[in-house]
């Protein structure tokens, strides 16, 4: 286990959490698209299975697209920072495989996390996964686990292992990582693509410039696509149904939110031929156009 003198680990203990009262969000990949897939079910019975002393209330599927780890660090931080309640714990396993690109951990061991506002976080450490919540994270640690030997770690291994550490097992904890090797926000990237078809990127405000800004139109490029779009972040201009505009979009945090860019009624994700965030997506590029 980690040094127990700089042990920052601090999540309740045992006795203090209230029967029937967790909250276990399952953020993964398992039905490769926006939808629940069997998976999610296996590994809420795995959950109950070893919740041997009754904390668990409920268990919530949330899927993300496949092998995204851009998307899931991005929900990671939405419903732990931004949708919390005290209650909360946050379950994850998306690992980029196959030819995608992607940053992070090669070994893409499966960790835990406690935020500063209490809520732990389990995850794998692989790409963006946690790239979200890197700064308000109190410490991160690998979780002691077997990493092979069946192809549903997520089922087989990590619910086990979740349950232990919150049911007070601190010999499952191992090595301490160090939050300053947990790869930055890629910015001006794609982050999720909601139901609406809306695209949530990694893009704040500030992060714009003032041509940008100032521009009733704007040059929107991305996947080899480029469409022109109305800026309703700068100029507060008004789009009608069918328009696509870029705005500020719901989610990164009150006074911190992200651009998003929709296409009112219809779909923008239509607009750039996008399925889902891939992490090796590139970057987008948004333009002033001069009237």
């Amino acid at each position: 286990m980690s040094d127990l003198k700089n042990f920052k680990w601090n999540y309740r203990s045992l006795n203090k959490i209230p029967n029937n009262s967790l909250h276990i969000e399952v953020i993964a990949d398992y039905g490769g698209g926006y939808t629940t897939d069997h998976a999610f079910m296996e590994v809420r019975n795995h959950f109950y299975r070893f919740d041997k002393f009754n904390k668990i209330r409920t268990i919530t599927d949330h899927p993300v697209y496949a092998f995204s780890t851009i998307e899931t660090g991005f929900w990671i931080a939405q419903e732990g920072l931004h949708s919390e309640h005290k209650n909360l714990v946050i379950f994850s396993n998306t690992a980029p495989r196959g030819d995608i690109k992607w940053v992070g951990e090669n070994r893409q061991p499966f960790v835990c996390g406690l935020l500063d506002n209490g809520i732990p976080v389990f995850a794998v450490y692989a790409g963006y996964n946690l790239s979200f919540i890197k700064d308000r994270l109190k410490g991160l640690w690998i979780v002691k686990v077997p990493n092979k030997g069946t192809q549903f770690r997520s089922r087989d291994y990590y619910p086990q292992a979740t349950m232990a550490i919150l049911n007070g097992d601190l010999a499952r904890f191992g090595k301490e990582i160090s939050i300053k090797d947990v790869p930055e926000v890629p910015s001006f990237a794609l982050a999720s693509v909601d139901g609406y078809g809306n695209l949530k990127t990694t893009i704040r405000k500030s992060y714009l410039s003032q041509a940008v800004l100032n521009s009733a139109i704007v040059r929107i490029g991305f996947n080899k696509h480029n469409r022109f779009a109305l800026n309703t972040v700068g100029r507060g201009i008004k789009g009608n149904i069918g328009d696509l505009c870029m705005v500020s979009g719901s989610s990164g945090g009150k006074g911190k939110n992200y651009i998003e860019i929709i296409r009112l009624q219809m779909r923008a994700a239509s607009d750039f031929e996008i399925f889902g965030p891939r992490d090796d997506l590139g970057k987008i590029e948004i333009s002033p156009v001069k009237s």
